[in-house]
């Protein structure tokens, strides 16, 4: 494996990476990613592991001894605390993310994506390590265009259909869609993040998805079920440009 540096040209030290969320979608992919272009352990924590199983048998694969499954649940799991103190790093993708579930199950929607969340941000925080948290695009919410009439002239304006992250304001709907609680969770628990960061120095990074497919997907909206909550569906697998910067798995 060739040695990977950092935009400073310095070698990147090995460094042992605690993953919630690891057996997901996104998560399994990260870890071929790790164990393949890095040099980094990865202690990978979900409820399952089928997805990367290939990555945890035989023993003689390359990797062998760099990634530990950890079987647990992080909303009732005393271990996960101690794992957060054993990386250098911990990256958050627990969450239900499926458009179908925001209206079907609300509760376990803002549960997975703010409650639940709330340890690992905690833990983080007082242990003094290294955050990235996945978010979404949602939390945007709607432009201010989107709510003025269709033969509005302000609507060629962009300063009301183009979402700016400083400036923009972060629209939602009615508390009666619950199709919102989803984005509004997400937020809630990036303003915690932040709030900590300011208060007590948290370091952290913040991704915010768009909608993303690929292999070894959960849930395709408008084929496994509902397309609800789902504006396009046309983009391919997005680089997580600063997470991989940071991982040192992609150089400028």
């Amino acid at each position: 494996m060739a040695t990977r540096t950092d935009l400073d040209g310095r070698p990147i030290k090995p460094i042992t990476i605690c993953m919630i969320g690891a057996g997901g979608f996104i998560g399994s992919h990260l870890c071929e990613k790790l164990m393949s272009e890095t040099p980094h352990k990865v202690l990978a924590l979900d409820v399952y592991n089928d997805k990367i199983k290939h990555l945890l048998e035989p023993d003689s694969l390359p990797w062998t001894g760099r990634i530990q499954f950890h079987r647990l649940n992080i909303k009732h799991d005393s271990r996960l605390e101690g794992l957060i103190k054993m990386a250098d790093l911990t990256i958050n993708l627990a969450s239900i993310c499926t458009p179908a579930d925001y209206n079907s199950r609300p509760l376990d929607t803002f549960y997975s994506n703010f409650i639940h969340a709330l340890p690992v941000v905690k833990y983080c925080s007082e242990n003094n390590k290294r955050l990235i948290h996945f978010s979404t695009c949602q939390v945007y919410g709607k432009t201010i265009g989107s709510f003025l009439p269709k033969d509005s002239p302000l609507r060629q304006d962009p300063a009301y259909y183009v979402l700016k992250e400083e400036t923009s304001p972060c629209i939602f709907g009615s508390i009666e869609k619950q199709r919102w609680l989803y984005a509004c969770a997400k937020q809630l628990i990036e303003r915690l993040v932040y709030a900590e960061g300011a208060e007590n120095g948290l370091e952290f990074t913040i991704v915010r998805p768009f909608n993303w497919i690929g292999p070894r997907m959960d849930f395709i909206p408008g084929i496994d079920g509902p397309s609800e909550g789902v504006k396009e569906f046309l983009h391919a697998l997005v680089m997580l440009a600063e997470l991989l910067l940071i991982l040192g798995i992609w150089r400028q």
